[in-house]
């Protein structure tokens, strides 16, 4: 077969691979390796569609029989990805350097990288990486969020806030990176933030607000066995209600005697507030809670 048609067979297999027939396009990307052993392009293309369907075993050998035609940071950096997939986290990072020895500046390495010594509990070299990452991007807001994780991780929350606010300035609105401010208030001992950053997440992310609206749904028209529900918790909630408030006036009045609700009472009556569909009670017994947690971490929840 000559080069042209091999050329022919090559693009009929990228049309079927954007229409989506992954299996159809992997057979032609075959059948050229077998006309041709050194068609490294479709090495490439054949180890990316492995990749697609999960099969990463095969990706990787597709993959190195590339590399024995010639390295390109491209090919190191998808055989690092496969090898993370599997938890080959060493090799990964072998692949991945090898990859930043051919092009130091290759972004997606460095963030893998980030990643795999993360999972190796490298936070140093995780730092390290995401670092140049955002040397090469200033606004990659993956770079960010995960940086605020590793700082949170490691219980350097200055630092961790800084970079979950850079984070949420590239990318308002992002409800994990938000939640994460929340835990980091808390650690702060900014129980105000906390609360108004709860708040804020609670009525904007798309997962709480539908939640919200099913339970207001259910409560104007509820059927039989949902108008039980909500009687039995009604009642639930205030006799937990006057629980707290009864501890919690003792607590004050006598504390050498009565100890103040613990933070399992806190979010006992946070969770049936919240399927009360009343978010802003829901949230100020669960700060309560975290208050709670942070000046007493050896307190149990049950």
């Amino acid at each position: 077969m000559t080069e042209a048609d091999i050329k022919r067979k090559f693009n009929e297999a990228l049309k079927l691979e954007k229409e989506g027939k992954i299996s159809q396009a992997a057979k032609i990307y075959s059948e050229i390796l077998g006309m041709n052993p050194k068609f490294q392009k479709a090495y490439l293309n054949l180890g990316a569609l492995y990749s697609r369907t999960g099969d990463s075993e095969n990706a990787i050998k597709t993959y190195q029989k590339a590399l024995e035609l010639g390295k390109t940071t491209e090919l190191y950096y998808n055989l690092g990805v496969e090898l993370y997939r599997l938890g080959s986290l060493d090799a990964a990072v072998k692949a991945l350097k090898s990859s930043l020895e051919l092009n130091k500046k290759y972004l997606n390495s460095h963030l893998l990288l980030a990643y795999c010594y993360k999972q190796l509990d490298r936070p140093d070299k995780s730092e390290l990486y995401l670092k140049n990452a955002i040397k090469l991007d200033p606004k990659n807001k993956t770079a960010y969020a995960a940086l605020a994780t590793i700082y949170f991780d490691t219980e350097k929350w200055e630092q961790a806030l800084a970079a979950a606010n850079i984070a949420i300035q590239i990318n308002p609105n992002d409800p994990r990176m938000e939640i994460l401010m929340t835990e980091i208030h808390v650690k702060l001992g900014n129980y105000k933030q906390s609360f108004e950053t709860l708040k804020k997440v609670t009525t904007t992310a798309q997962g709480f607000v539908q939640f919200n609206d099913s339970i207001k749904e259910a409560k104007q028209k509820p059927k039989p066995e949902e108008k039980v529900f909500f009687d039995n918790l009604e009642v639930l909630t205030r006799k937990k209600l006057d629980e707290f408030k009864n501890k919690l006036t003792l607590s004050k009045e006598s504390p050498q005697d009565f100890e103040a609700p613990e933070a399992q009472d806190a979010l006992d009556l946070s969770l049936m507030y919240l399927f009360h569909g009343d978010t802003e009670r829901a949230l100020k017994y669960l700060l309560y809670a975290q208050k709670n947690l942070q000046e007493n971490p050896t307190s149990e929840i049950g």
